[in-house]
């Protein structure tokens, strides 16, 4: 080596160890990749700056919104970032052809090939998913709170959040039930639901749960009732905020792209907002039932896998039509557009959702609260079946009947499946509410009136295309009708009833007199 190459040399390693760092020798000379990759990434893994996720290397970055998300390791990101845990050299020819350590920078495709090493998934921490507020979880039995930071026994890494206070459960209750107080709930079933809804992250995120837990699908009768509200509340309980997925057409905009760019992404609650129409994903279906890992394949990244079980889904509409399967897999709440005038409550904070950001750890400790009774009590469950979830379904009912003195959850569950998922039945829920807007209850209509009604309103006829005459109208409704009534006058939808009755109608041109049948249909509240 020179006089100048160790000068230089000298210079920078009185650098390194000025500011601590150690140095890292890139593959060269006898330095193969594994030996630099066990180095690296073992100074690296305690940091638990970077992690391993279903075999990629991923960093968190801020978003927009202040919330930490979970991106892949670039190989052009990595040249820097490995920069940050030591000083780079490498072997190199000096003065007559000795080998010397010379400081270097990280080239592109040895970047690359260092985070595809299987060094870096053996010694880098795996992350399952990220969560900004402390997690309730079981260690040998007992209960314990996981604060900010990565933790190991649940894979989580938590972002943010101040630890809750252990709150008395008289207090945790009413707590809890407050929060619901000005949502109209179209039945006390639906209001057991939106509780249950509260419940299931801190149950799922501490592996309190086992299984998957579903959807959560809100149905209101109008725009503006709060479906959307409610569940901002849900992600405020828990210091986060919805990741957005609006409705869009196939292609390279698709909704399920934009589903897998949020599940690359970790945050845990994605929300489908204010779908109108068909909403039929059979990518949405099957991450919903899969277990352990799920593809996702995001435009430029090729396909990662994702662990679905840290993930919570809620989907907003004025009137859900999809699949059973889909149907199947949700918890539907539906809610009721509170009448013109009604004063929502204010606090010092301002509205609801300021008051549980403001309070939020106050919050996540109520919720605490009634899991340390379950708990304390063995974890009981009760008997119910009426949900393809079912180990999540009778953990729900159990806290929502005994702690929260709630009706079963399920309490009209299955009438709300059976309407979502058939288009007849959503039809007919978008109509009576249409009568009812019109103030036209009580009063018989005919065919046409219906026809001429679904127009005004803009409501979709199955089976009728575009264009379609009024007599073509009427023939497709009457169809409808016939399927949905079959051999009973009375159908009930959403707290309507609508009766069928035939009449015999005089001929109005006819000069020989007549009459003929004419069936009319009246809309009631119940």
């Amino acid at each position: 080596m020179s006089e100048g190459e160790m000068s230089e040399f000298e210079k920078w390693a009185q650098e390194s160890q000025a500011i601590g760092l150690p140095s890292i020798t890139l593959p060269s000379g006898s330095v193969t990749i594994t030996d630099c990759a066990a180095q690296l990434f073992g100074l690296i893994a305690p940091t638990k700056k970077l992690f391993v996720r279903s075999g990629a290397v991923m960093t968190l970055s801020q978003r927009d919104d202040g919330l930490m998300a979970l991106e892949i390791l670039k190989p052009a990101a990595a040249r820097s970032c490995f920069e940050k845990y030591g000083r780079l050299v490498a072997w190199r020819t000096g003065a007559n052809n000795e080998q010397v350590l010379k400081p270097v920078t990280c080239p592109h495709e040895m970047a690359d090939a260092l985070l595809q090493s299987a060094e870096a998934r053996d010694c880098l921490p795996r992350v399952q998913g990220l969560i900004n507020c402390p997690v309730i979880h079981e260690v040998n039995g007992e209960l314990q709170v996981a604060g900010p930071g990565y933790d190991d026994t649940i894979g989580l890494f938590v972002t943010g959040g101040k630890m809750p206070p252990e709150v008395p459960l008289p207090e945790a209750v009413n707590e809890l039930l407050g929060l619901l107080l000005d949502f109209d709930f179209q039945s006390e079933g639906d209001k057991a639901r939106a509780l249950a809804s509260l419940l299931t992250p801190a149950l799922k995120l501490g592996g309190l749960l086992k299984g998957r837990v579903p959807a959560d699908v809100a149905e209101a009768d109008q725009s503006q009732s709060g479906k959307t509200y409610r569940q901002k509340l849900i992600a405020a309980l828990y210091n986060e905020g919805l990741s957005l997925i609006s409705s869009r057409e196939g292609g390279v905009g698709s909704v399920d792209e934009s589903l897998n760019q949020q599940l690359v992404a970790g945050r845990p609650f994605i929300q489908f907002d204010n779908f109108r129409g068909k909403f039929d994903s059979a990518h949405l279906e099957a991450f919903l039932t899969a277990e352990k890992s799920f593809s996702c394949r995001v435009p430029y990244r090729g396909e990662i896998t994702v662990s679905p079980e840290n993930y919570f889904i809620f989907l907003t509409s004025n009137g859900v039509d999809t699949t059973r399967d889909l149907a199947n897999r949700s918890n539907i709440i539906r809610i009721r557009k509170k009448p013109a005038g009604f004063q929502f409550r204010q606090f010092a904070e301002g509205d609801l959702l300021s008051l549980v950001k403001q309070k939020q750890a106050y919050y996540l400790g109520c919720i605490f609260a009634l899991i340390r009774e379950w708990h304390r009590k063995q974890k009981p469950r009760t008997a119910e079946t009426r949900h393809d979830f079912r180990e999540w379904v009778q953990v729900v009912d159990w806290i929502s009947q005994n702690l929260l003195g709630t009706a079963p959850v399920m309490d009209g569950h299955q009438q709300a499946q059976e309407r979502v998922s058939n288009p007849a039945l959503v039809w007919l829920r978008k109509l009576v509410l249409a009568v009812n807007e019109t103030d036209e209850l009580g009063k018989p209509l005919i065919a046409s009136e219906l026809h001429e009604l679904c127009g005004s309103a803009l409501i979709e006829i199955p089976g009728l295309g575009h264009g379609a005459d009024e007599d073509k109208g009427k023939r497709v409704i009457g169809t409808l009708m016939s399927k949905l009534f079959r051999d009973q006058p009375r159908v009930e939808v959403e707290g309507f009833a609508m009766v069928r009755e035939e009449t015999f109608v005089a001929r109005d041109n006819s000069s020989t007199g007549g009459s003929y049948k004419s069936k009319t249909y009246t809309v009631t509240k119940i």
